[in-house]
């Protein structure tokens, strides 16, 4: 199999005191990993699209990998992980008109409000619905076809446990010499320390919301 280019962007601020955790059940991770299709479809479905905002700082920060280059000289095919409501899609296709884009997401909802944007062109968007640590995604996306991977936010919001099933997931669609561009929370990252403060936490740097949605920090 051919290696996977990454590029890294974080935010980090300064440690976290230490704190109690919350009382620690040795399946309590996996209650809510089992259930995160649900929680996140929940999320979507009270928030919609305004929770988010427009990743329009792609473009400026990434953009080279976007582009046309001598590889793919007519666009390039983006694979959009863990899409939400389109928040880095819509921003991108505006500023690569010859950009395909296949946009999958383990939430129906947030699939649904991405088909239902105003900017929704089937000829230029593949949503769909994907647990991406558990599907088989060759047999949605064609092996070796994706420029481009993107997944912003969503490493975070899985189990450390299902990373490396993520991982052969998107490197069988990407093409060789191909890019993973990721950002995300940090160790240490205020999103983070909210959370202790909250004392949210269900194992070692993993973290659950009120809303039961998950936030780990500890691939960092």
């Amino acid at each position: 199999m051919h290696p996977i280019t990454t590029v890294r962007r974080f935010h980090c601020r300064a440690q976290p005191t230490i704190f109690k955790a919350l009382p620690r059940h040795e399946n309590l991770d996996e209650f809510y990993q089992n259930r995160a299709g649900k929680f996140w479809d929940n999320f979507y479905k009270r928030h919609k699209n305004k929770f988010f905002k427009d990743r329009h700082y792609l473009d400026k920060d990434w953009g080279r990998y976007f582009s046309d280059d001598a590889h793919s000289p007519n666009g390039k095919v983006v694979l959009e992980v863990g899409c939400g409501a389109g928040n880095t899609v819509f921003p991108l296709l505006a500023a690569y008109p010859k950009l395909y884009v296949h946009a999958c997401d383990i939430s129906p909802h947030a699939i649904q409000l991405v088909k239902s944007h105003v900017e929704f062109r089937e000829e230029r968007i593949n949503a769909f619905v994907c647990d991406i640590a558990a599907a088989n995604l060759h047999e949605i996306v064609h092996p070796s076809s994706v420029d481009v991977i993107t997944m912003i936010f969503m490493l975070s919001a899985v189990s450390p446990k299902k990373m490396p099933m993520i991982l052969q997931n998107i490197k069988r669609v990407l093409k060789p010499n191909g890019y993973v561009l990721f950002r995300d929370y940090a160790n240490g990252d205020f999103a983070q320390v909210k959370l202790q403060d909250k004392n949210r936490m269900i194992s070692e740097d993993f973290y659950v919301r009120g809303d039961g949605t998950a936030l780990d920090t500890s691939y960092i």
